[in-house]
């Protein structure tokens, strides 16, 4: 019985080995597929924390935090739903993934098109650009809950975008992995964001702090002066950074969907190091973006005058 007993403590070890390497290679590779697709959809995440602070930039300042972390809540649970559904799918019906990847390459390429148009006064910017964050109302609460709502209607589309792109970096890997590196994308984007976003909007009140609280200090006194005048100066910038994040990654999410396209990411071979980077990544992706905005710009305004 002994001995019996000894063999079943020895298989057990040997099992608790097995499990402890399994689980190692596991989270390596949820780590290594996780560092994979953030460089995937950075693009992404740079055209929503651009775009976040339009939405909140004239709510009072007292309640700018609350309403981002009103927003936040709201992300976790677009991202939380999207999870299951994004694996279902690869499951089940990955046929879906492309429409998907293309109808977001197309949208992104629609709206860095229309937003790039409109901040060069080619085209007159709908609603959405030019009063999103002022809807027509008195009621303060209603006033934040559409504020809110518009927010969280970009954050779920370019959610949906993330998602897409990160299932089907990882759509040959095993299920945990899969959901282990969707949970993290999830987590980082949102959190990344949103913490930016947050102390983007808070500069002039850490710069007021400074001014206000170390008089006696030059060097305190200087990165308050910067820290008040370079908040609207980002503000302002974030606009075009996020224009132009959004025909780059629209761009390159076309270029690698179309088959026909496939030679255009190719067009960059035989250049020197740093040129090929710039044509690659962004001089083709955008140059397709353009192409794609102005043909559904058109079709849209079309239809609207048709209506």
């Amino acid at each position: 019985m002994s001995g019996l007993i000894g063999y079943i403590a020895a298989l057990a070890d040997d099992l608790s080995v097995v499990a402890t390497k399994v689980a190692a290679g596991s989270l390596d590779d949820i780590a290594n597929q996780t560092a994979k697709s953030l460089s995937q959809t950075a693009g992404i995440l740079v055209d929503d924390t651009a775009a976040i602070p339009q939405y909140v930039g004239n709510t009072t300042a007292k309640r700018e935090l609350p309403v981002i972390w009103k927003i936040t809540k709201k992300s976790l649970i677009n991202k939380l739903l999207i999870i299951p559904v994004a694996i279902l799918i690869t499951y089940f019906a990955p046929w879906i993934m492309l429409p998907v990847l293309l109808l977001g390459g197309s949208y992104l390429a629609y709206e860095g098109t229309e937003s790039m148009g409109g901040k060069l006064g080619f085209i007159e910017v709908h609603e959405y650009h030019n009063n999103h964050s002022t809807p027509n109302t008195d009621d303060l609460s209603a006033t934040e809950d559409k504020t809110i709502a518009s927010a969280v209607r970009t954050d779920a589309i370019l959610s949906i975008e993330i998602m897409a792109l990160t299932i089907a970096g990882v759509a040959e890997a095993p299920i945990v992995t899969q959901v282990g590196v969707l949970v993290l994308i999830g987590l980082i984007s949102t959190f990344a964001v949103y913490g930016i976003v947050s102390m983007i909007l808070r500069m002039d009140d850490i710069g007021f702090y400074l001014r206000d609280e170390k008089t006696n200090s030059q060097f305190y006194q200087a990165i308050s002066k910067v820290l008040i005048l370079g908040m609207p100066k980002i503000l302002k910038s974030l606009g075009w950074i996020g224009a132009i994040a959004m025909l780059m990654v629209g761009g390159s999410i076309i270029i690698h969907n179309v088959v026909y396209l496939h030679w255009l990411a190719e067009l960059s071979q035989g250049l020197p190091v740093l040129l090929s980077v710039f044509v690659e990544y962004f001089v083709t992706p955008v140059i397709v973006s353009i192409m794609t905005g102005v043909a559904l710009v058109l079709i849209i305004t079309l239809f609207k005058g048709e209506n």
